[in-house]
């Protein structure tokens, strides 16, 4: 059985979706790093970075839905990671703690990209 037969909650592939960065232990100091996001669901994101993080690494991150002047604030913990090429590295990542306004957000947007694909 494939990773997406035994997700509880879909992903959905986004396009044009970037998402700031910062390591959990220096949100004050830290630059941002600004990721494209491959896709999202409820619980979680897939973004792909140059950067090298850390296996389960928190992270703090900053993403704006699509067709939305939402904001989206989330602590999130490294889950799984997989090199691209020598440069590039695919991360995914488990959200903590997401707000009930963040979460029916994001729940809203998936249900829409599904729906819009039908």
């Amino acid at each position: 059985m494939g990773n997406d037969e035994r997700r509880k909650f879909p992903r959905v592939d986004v396009d044009f979706v970037t998402v700031e960065i910062y390591r959990d232990d220096s949100f004050a100091t830290d630059h941002a790093e600004i990721c494209s996001v491959v896709n999202l669901s409820l619980t979680g994101m897939r973004f792909d970075s140059d950067r090298n993080f850390n296996a389960d690494q928190l992270l703090k991150l900053t993403f704006i839905l699509p067709e939305s002047m939402v904001i989206i604030r989330v602590n999130a913990k490294i889950i799984h990671m997989s090199e691209i090429n020598n440069r590039m590295y695919s991360y995914g990542v488990q959200f903590r703690n997401l707000g009930m306004f963040e979460q029916k957000q994001i729940e809203h947007f998936i249900q829409k990209s599904l729906n819009d694909r039908k």
